[in-house]
């Protein structure tokens, strides 16, 4: 379905597609008037199975970086599972650096074939080796130029490179003092452009790869597919993607877990709020304040904006109000029920009196979270904040399972939460804004499930990215509806608020992830994740949705994960 040209709208919150719950105290969204976005209006279009990228008519896309290819100017290739992007311009609006993270490389799993080591001979000639594996997780700085025709390219530069599980990193914050450098980055899941031009890099899924388990004083121990230590792990880690000798530094201050991504809201002498989500079943919901306040233009904003402050878990109540609890040696003890927590010591009372130190607090931080009380939810994945009304909005990609738990809908929803005053306070107010699920003409058309990356454009419309999983997509009766993952257009704000329309639909067994703007909002870069990951290879035997032959679309060609530029024809 299309919409008219040129809608002009005033933001005022509707309510289209709550699920039922308190919605009170939330208030309007900033009346100001939506901007026009090159990239509207679309004609949306239906769920597919087809092994292609599909996008609306009138819009194409180009490959810019497959796995596997050989970045310009270096001895190194581009990475396996993009996800999250950042692009930052350089010099006028045909020039920049993107920023790609690589989560994860495809081995096999229960009722996935392993399409990473089965396509790994054809594409680099060998059979692959742990330290390649180490290689094709990280992230990769691409220096891109846009062509006269219109298209990005990559470009010899300096600044072209790779961060993988093996790079030199600085340490910043509480814990990991006594570590001096770790090395390696590895499960980057999403992240965030900050506005002091460095990138945030999360470490989400780190126990597939090291052991995940570290004790009261923060202790990790080595081991796991990589052999790292468990401690060094499940951190934020800063890039400066302008600046190749500068090593990136992770932020232990902004705890350890299986970190989705970190939004963060600024405002000038204000300190700085991050929001970030734990993905895991009963995971939480996080937010830190910084110590410093923003000054805009300050040189050593970079590594250490974040290096001090206050790390916080949600409570979400059912009356619709929540609060933040301080991971302090001082909160008291709350323990959640049947839930994951260190063995107490005697008579303790307060987390300083489990934990060895506030450093060792953070390495536990879902733990921790478990022992105050904060709120177990249905897998928080991506954590934005609305560029207008700076509301934050949560996607929980699926349903919860302690005890009385609010999380019941298994494809997943949209929460919003509004903070009292500049957003450093303790209290919030929350609503359930969109849910996923089946087509439901009465619920606004409940048309995705799993709900995982986020982003906003610059007028507040939403954008999301689903991930249902390999082993449900086109298998799971109760997901077939869906077909192929995709892109969805959801407004905030007017007449069609919670509606969602279809932009893209993603190759066969693969994701959509990480989507970033060009300044000029003429372009947006896409990664296209783990195509073919549970049947591996199509065959001229095989028929589609089974297996993937993208982007090439030619039976008998591996399935490449890359990122892709998408423009207007």
């Amino acid at each position: 379905m299309g919409f008219p040209r040129g809608r002009r709208q005033f933001l005022r919150f509707l309510g289209a597609g709550f699920t039922g719950a308190c919605a009170g105290g939330l208030g309007p969204l900033a009346t100001t008037l939506a901007a026009a976005e090159p990239l509207l209006p679309f004609n949306a279009i239906s769920p597919s199975s087809r092994d292609r990228l599909l996008l609306p008519p009138g819009f194409e896309y180009d490959v810019l970086a497959k796995w596997g290819d050989r970045l310009p100017g270096t001895n190194t290739r581009f990475g396996y599972n993009a996800d999250f992007t950042a692009f930052i311009p350089l010099q006028g609006a045909d020039e920049g650096l993107l920023v790609v993270n690589h989560e994860y490389v495809s081995l096999p799993e229960p009722g996935e074939i392993g399409v990473y080591s089965q396509t790994f001979p054809t594409v680099i000639g060998r059979e692959p080796r742990l330290d390649d594996e180490m290689h094709d997780v990280g992230v990769s700085v691409l220096h891109v130029t846009r062509r006269k025709n219109g298209r990005w390219e990559l470009t010899r530069s300096p600044l072209t490179r790779r961060y993988d599980a093996q790079s030199r990193m600085a340490v910043s914050g509480p814990a990991l003092q006594t570590a001096g450098s770790v090395a390696g980055t590895l499960a980057n899941c999403s992240g965030c452009h900050t506005p002091w031009n460095t990138v945030l890099t999360c470490e989400e899924n780190f126990q597939d790869c090291v052991p995940e388990a570290v004790d009261t004083a923060g202790r990790g121990r080595s081991g796991g597919r990589f052999g790292g230590n468990s401690a060094h792990f499940g951190w934020v880690v800063e890039i400066d993607p302008l600046d190749p000798s500068w090593t990136p530094v992770k932020h232990t201050m902004l705890g350890r877990f299986r970190h989705e991504n970190v939004a963060v809201r600024v405002r000038d002498d204000a300190p700085v709020v991050a929001y970030m989500g734990d993905d895991r079943t009963n995971g939480h919901v996080y937010r830190f304040v910084s110590e410093r306040r923003y000054a805009p233009g300050r040189l050593d904003n970079r590594g250490s904006m974040l290096s001090r402050g206050r790390l916080y878990a949600a409570v979400f109540n059912r009356d619709g109000s929540g609060e933040w609890r301080e991971l302090a040696p001082a909160t008291p003890l709350r323990a959640n029920p049947r839930s994951s927590v260190p063995a107490l010591p005697r008579g303790a009372t307060t987390l300083g009196q489990v934990y060895a130190s506030p450093g060792a607090i953070v390495t536990d931080a879902f733990r921790a979270s478990n022992l105050i009380g904060a709120t177990p939810t249905g897998r928080p994945e991506d954590v934005e904040v609305h560029p207008l009304d700076q509301s934050v909005y949560i996607a929980f990609t699926a349903a919860a399972t302690a005890p009385d738990h609010l999380f019941p809908n298994i494809y997943g929803e949209i929460w919003r939460i509004v903070e009292e005053g500049d957003g450093t306070g303790t209290r919030f107010t929350w609503m359930r804004w969109k849910a996923g699920g089946p087509h439901d003409a009465r619920q606004s058309g409940r048309v995705f499930a799993a709900p995982d990356n986020l982003a906003f454009d610059r007028t507040g419309n939403l954008w999301i990215v689903t991930d249902i999983s390999s082993s449900r997509i086109n298998a799971d009766a109760r997901y077939t509806e869906f077909q192929n993952n995709g892109m969805f257009y959801v407004p905030t704000s007017g007449v069609d608020a919670g509606i969602a329309r279809q932009f893209a639909s993603a190759p066969c067994e693969a994701e959509l992830a990480g989507p970033s703007w060009t300044p000029g909002r003429d372009t947006f870069f896409l990664s296209v994740q783990h195509p073919g990951e549970a049947n591996g290879t199509r065959t001229s035997t095989m028929l589609s949705p089974r297996g993937s032959n993208w982007p090439s679309e030619r039976p008998g060609d591996p399935p490449l994960p890359g990122v892709v530029s998408i423009r207007r024809e």
